[in-house]
């Protein structure tokens, strides 16, 4: 199918990937003994710390038992991210049972496989890049199939009918995205599904290197996604963000086979996954939770950790917070309906953990945040806060500590990273700022997360946005979004304030000061965002260039004849 179009995209070409992982066993010991000595300071000093707590008296005690359970939760999660790093470096022993064999087979004999891109509301210009890409694989047998989670649109109908791709369409979002793929399942001809989503630039040798990495009770493989149009300061931040998912977390679930599915970019045995019912339909992060029901059952979800596909992030932060927010809803009202089923599964105790933690994450996220207004409680009643310790308490140590271990991870991982990763092309001062813009990223979105967390804890019933990856927003409610972010931000900036007012109140060598001082910051920065960015989101993005996944491919190696 692809011959017809191989001559008018050229682009990297990585060969097979070698998934016989052997890892690295003096790293895998020496960060496992580095977690395993954190842990044991940090679960000490919690011991000792409880009975002094306990001393307290009524609302002194309940303030202060309330930090120490979060500062339990944010500090175990931080031990979990160094574990998670040793765990990169061990070896997969679970053996191979590869689905192809390159040398013997022929044509005919290799699986057909079926590329499925489920569309709402796509630009026909990215769907075309895509579609070129889906059609020009070093693959003999394979299928392209859009679903489209709306009526008809002619555009893309008309572009499928050139490109020879099966279009289909539905008239209602029953489930959204996964309700659109369960719906057209059965109607597809191969017995593996690959997944794409509409930004997808898919790698030549993508199938095959599925298909090798295939092992006992598989039924997805997962590849890694790599994003381009690192052409502005967010849009580098916001690839770092994407770059820990796969480069710490997905590397470390390689040997249990607990890989979480991203959404695109992976191959699915089709008939399997129709046994389990298709892709779950309860949240809008139907990927996240379609992974913790699958590997709860024993299914292996693998991680190779080369890249599938190259991406876009969002251009803006109204669309990167956006996608941020979509991604917290749906974790968190998974965590609501999952956590019994991830903690009883199929699955062996390291994986349960991270499943867990991963679960429940966005919760731990905003609680610290939300922890700032205990502390400020303890400034008014001029109480302290009560931990180990004399001339310095270990309560003002140990954040330090715990926070340090997201840097030293973050570092790690674009050393360790494959040659191949665009951002290791950056100069060393952008991934010392990216780094540092991802964590105040992260603190930053906090507060404007609450709502997120919460609407996923109450299980409410949340549409499904698609995140724009065309530079020119056209968004029909823009504006009323903007507004909105603008009147939360207000009230978020006046919290801000008092955090500020009441930090200056108490010395600075005191960690509550420390605490108040990064919860104003979190609170006040998103109201300066709104003033400066936001309400010039247009202009802005007309300053930016507009660059596409192929014409990135084009500056790196290999070069694209136009249509």
């Amino acid at each position: 199918m692809g011959e017809q179009v191989r001559s008018k995209i050229i682009r990297p070409n990585f060969g097979i990937y070698d998934p016989n992982v052997k890892g690295n066993r003096f790293a895998y010991y020496l960060f496992s003994f580095l977690t395993l000595v954190i842990f044991t300071i940090f679960t000490i000093y919690l011991i000792l710390s409880i009975g002094i707590i306990l001393q307290q008296e009524f609302i002194s005690l309940f303030i202060n038992l309330t930090i120490f359970f979060v500062e339990i939760m944010l500090g175990y999660y931080a031990v979990l991210l160094l574990w998670h790093f040793s765990k990169g470096f061990s070896k997969i022993k679970h053996p191979l049972t590869p689905l192809i064999d390159q040398r013997e087979m022929s044509k005919e004999q290799f699986p057909f496989i079926s590329i499925l891109l489920p569309l709402y509301r796509e630009p026909v210009n990215i769907v075309k890049q895509t579609l070129l890409a889906s059609l020009d694989l070093d693959y003999p047998n394979f299928e392209v199939v859009l679903i489209e989670d709306a009526p008809i649109n002619n555009k893309i109908e008309k572009l499928s009918r050139k490109l020879d791709v099966k279009y289909l369409s539905r008239f209602n979002r029953d489930g959204f995205k996964a309700g659109a793929v369960n719906s057209v399942l059965q109607k597809l001809k191969g017995d593996f599904v690959l997944f794409i989503d509409a930004d997808h630039i898919l790698e030549q040798n993508i199938i095959k290197n599925c298909l090798l990495a295939w092992r006992e009770d598989t039924i997805a493989v997962q590849t890694r996604i790599d994003f381009v149009n690192m052409r502005t300061y967010l849009t580098t931040v916001s690839a770092f963000l994407q770059l820990l998912f796969f480069s710490l977390f997905q590397r470390a679930r390689r040997g249990a086979g607990s890989a979480i599915f991203a959404g695109g970019s992976a191959l699915f045995d089709k008939n399997k996954l129709i046994e389990e019912g298709g892709l779950d339909t309860l949240t809008i992060a139907d990927d996240t939770d379609t992974s913790f029901i699958l590997r709860s059952k024993g299914h292996r979800i693998e991680y190779i950790d080369t890249i599938g596909a190259w991406a876009l992030v969002p251009w803006d932060p109204l669309h990167l917070i956006r996608q941020v927010w979509r991604w917290m809803t749906g974790i968190t009202r998974s965590f609501r309906a999952r956590w019994k089923t991830i903690l009883k599964g199929d699955s062996p105790n390291y994986v349960k953990i991270d499943h867990f933690a991963t679960a429940i994450f966005p919760i731990i996220a905003i609680l610290g945040w939300l922890i700032a207004f205990f502390i400020l409680a303890l400034v008014i009643i001029e109480e302290p806060i009560v931990r180990v310790g004399s001339k310095f308490e270990l309560f003002g140590l140990m954040p330090i500590v715990i926070s340090i271990i997201p840097f030293v991870t973050g570092i790690g991982s674009f050393i360790l990273d494959d040659k191949h990763v665009l951002y290791r092309s950056k100069s060393i001062l952008m991934k010392t700022a990216s780094i540092f813009g991802f964590y105040f990223l992260i603190i930053t979105a906090q507060p404007l997360l609450i709502g997120a967390v919460l609407k996923g804890l109450l299980g409410s019933n949340v549409v499904f946005n698609r995140t724009p990856k065309e530079k020119k927003v056209d968004d029909k409610n823009l504006n009323m979004i903007k507004r909105n972010y603008f009147i939360y931000s207000l009230i978020i900036f006046i919290i801000g304030i008092i955090f500020l007012y009441f930090s200056l109140k108490v010395p600075i060598s005191d960690p509550r000061s420390i605490t108040l001082l990064l919860s104003a910051y979190a609170a006040i920065v998103p109201i300066i965002i709104a003033f400066l960015w936001y309400w010039k989101l247009e202009s802005y993005l007309d300053k930016v260039e507009n660059i596409s996944a192929l014409d990135i491919l084009k500056s790196i190696e290999g070069k694209i004849m136009r249509n």
